[in-house]
């Protein structure tokens, strides 16, 4: 079975409070091999920033900000403690499967998804929370105060009291307000450049024809930090929510892409811009699509070539028809001439 992974805990990070930062891990696994999906991955955040991923293909840390290289020997720990937490996590992912195997018995192929964060605000309190997902639903979130997983539906409720019996909730929050603040503080003094940074986008907006109708194209390219909202907007005023789900993908020198498609129906005298909001930039962006009007000359002309070629012989024909004619008129008029 082909496996749509369907992300419910978006990795999309909200901007931190002024002050305040977080620190953030978004795990994954998948029950099975599937092409171009890690069996196990962990993508690690700082205020919204990527800085750093492990995942079962690579089978080590890594970071993706240069000035953190440094901390070399607290990458190998951190390297060690992932693939130790891997086992704790897959053991979750296995009880998940046990639980609903009555009611999920036709899927092949299962995900675990977990978003744990801790947070350090300006007045030097720490908070901290986790979300856990399973087949693309949300199923718990951890209520740090109670030191305890609460169900998010109703459906949920028989899971997240099992839960409860079965894992110590308690090395959560130690985790969270221990560990995870203390990672926080040591990254901070190395990235603080890189949170500052800032690097506006390219756009470049295009359409495609297909039988289904229009779409239209804009990417967004070239743009740093992560964070960034685009969107269509016809006539100036109306949004057009789009039906594929857009995703922000990494570039190989650390700045970030996407691209957002709606489908329209061509109307006269309608415009389609695309709007670009993004913290680089001192208001939003704006780039309006533009008919490609030479696509269609290009048709025109094409077809105008095709229907001389069809006509050239009917045409070369009749002159030589005309040239005999006339030959054998002026051939009679000189005999009798004579």
């Amino acid at each position: 079975m082909a496996l749509a992974v369907c992300l419910v805990i978006t990795l999309a990070v909200s901007a931190a409070h002024c002050g305040s930062h977080t620190l953030l891990y978004h795990i994954t696994i998948v029950s099975a091999p599937t092409t171009g999906v890690p069996q196990y991955s962990i993508i690690m955040y700082v205020d919204g920033v990527q800085y750093g991923r492990y995942n079962s293909d690579i089978r080590q840390a890594e970071t993706s900000i240069p000035s953190l290289r440094e901390l070399s020997k607290h990458i190998e720990k951190q390297t060690q403690y992932v693939q130790e937490y891997e086992m704790s996590q897959r053991h979750k992912l296995k009880f998940l499967i046990g639980f609903y195997n009555n009611t999920k018995s036709d899927r092949d192929t299962h995900i675990y998804q977990s978003r744990l964060a801790c947070e350090l605000h300006d007045d030097g309190t720490i908070g901290g929370y986790q979300e856990i997902a399973f087949d693309g639903k949300a199923l718990l979130i951890f209520d740090k105060e109670n030191v305890t997983y609460v169900p998010v539906t109703q459906e949920a409720e028989i899971v997240a009291q099992l839960w409860n019996k079965h894992y110590d909730s308690t090395n959560t929050k130690l985790y969270m307000e221990n560990d995870c603040i203390e990672h926080l503080k040591l990254y901070l003094p190395y990235i603080s450049t890189d949170l500052e940074r800032k690097v506006p986008p390219n756009v470049k907006v295009s359409n495609s024809e297909s039988e289904s109708g229009t779409k239209l194209h804009c990417r967004v390219y070239g743009f740093y930090p992560r964070d960034v909202e685009v969107k269509w907007i016809k006539n100036g005023r109306d949004e057009i929510h789009s039906e594929e789900a857009a995703q922000i993908l990494p570039n190989p020198d650390g700045t970030y892409q996407i691209r957002v498609s709606v489908g329209v129906t061509p109307e006269g005298g309608a415009t389609y811009s695309c709007h670009i909001d993004h913290s680089s930039l001192e208001k939003p962006l704006v780039v309006k699509f533009e008919p490609n009007n030479g696509r269609y000359l290009y048709i025109i002309i094409s077809v105008i070539v095709t229907l001389l070629l069809l006509l050239l012989p009917f045409a070369l024909g009749l002159c030589i028809y005309r040239k005999r004619k006339t030959k054998g008129i002026y051939f009679n008029i000189k005999i009798s001439l004579y």
